[in-house]
């Protein structure tokens, strides 16, 4: 009888996740110099921008080179075997005729040397540039190999191309305790979905985003306590997307499929 009421009493729970950005400095808030925002160790042809940012007082205006492409990085501490969150906003000057932008990072170990992860490699440094007249957002979710004891967050920015980065978050995926699970009754419908998915009893939700298979938030929008909302999916192409729920203190991930009428 005991072991069947501690039993209903761990399923009434859940795990709440608590995590800590890794980055420092991640929204370009503070500056040493005008082309030197604290805290990224590898600066290059990156200037304080007050006029086109995403969120706080300033983004960074990063301008590749003549012939090269420009470079911003820091090195942040892992543990082998765990897994994180990594995520930034971008967008590209209208002007730019160059290949634009993308990431270009790497795990490495203990003596600074880069460590071949064939899981992660690809997504880390990726054939295909970034480029978008808007602020777009990208989020991927990447384990940490063995040997690792750093991951050097790089960002380029190309030839004839501008580039403007915001809001950066690298953090460990962690559980550390126990909640009670009021946002089990949260609901999404119908699933699949055409035109329009539906989320009800969210109350407790303060922002939505929809991400594609490669981690790519391609639709963001926040609540104010309201206890149905619905979201226009009808320009989203076929496939398998991620709603991403931020609660108070927590994130719930529901999959739904899109499909055309």
């Amino acid at each position: 009888m005991k072991r069947a009421k501690i039993l209903v009493l761990l399923l009434s729970f859940g795990f709440i996740s608590y995590s800590q950005n890794l980055v420092i400095n991640p929204g370009f808030e503070s500056w040493s110099k005008l082309n030197k925002p604290s805290g990224w160790t590898h600066s290059e042809n990156c200037l304080k921008d007050s006029a086109t940012i995403l969120s706080g007082q300033y983004a960074c205006q990063h301008t590749g080179g003549t012939s090269t492409s420009s470079d911003l990085g820091q090195t942040l501490a892992v543990i082998p075997g765990r897994e994180y969150n990594f995520s930034f906003s971008y967008k590209t000057s209208s002007t730019t005729t160059g290949n634009g932008a993308r990431i270009w990072c790497y795990w490495k170990d203990g003596s600074g040397t880069s460590i071949t992860d064939p899981l992660s490699d690809d997504i880390l440094r990726p054939s295909k540039y970034i480029k978008s007249e808007t602020w777009k957002n990208a989020s991927l979710s990447i384990t940490a190999p063995q040997g690792a004891s750093s991951f050097y967050l790089e960002v380029r920015t190309y030839p004839n191309s501008v580039s403007y980065w915001d809001d950066f978050v690298f953090e460990e995926k962690t559980l550390t305790g126990f909640y009670e699970d009021s946002n089990s009754i949260i609901s999404i419908y119908p699933n699949p979905a055409t035109d329009f998915l539906f989320i009800k009893n969210c109350e407790s939700v303060r922002q939505y985003d929809i991400i594609n298979v490669s981690g790519v938030i391609l639709l963001s929008s926040k609540f104010n306590n309201v206890n149905q909302a619905s979201v226009n999916i009808e320009e989203l192409e076929a496939g398998i997307y991620i709603l991403r729920l931020h609660t108070n203190g927590s994130i719930l991930n529901r999959r739904f499929i899109k499909r055309d009428d």
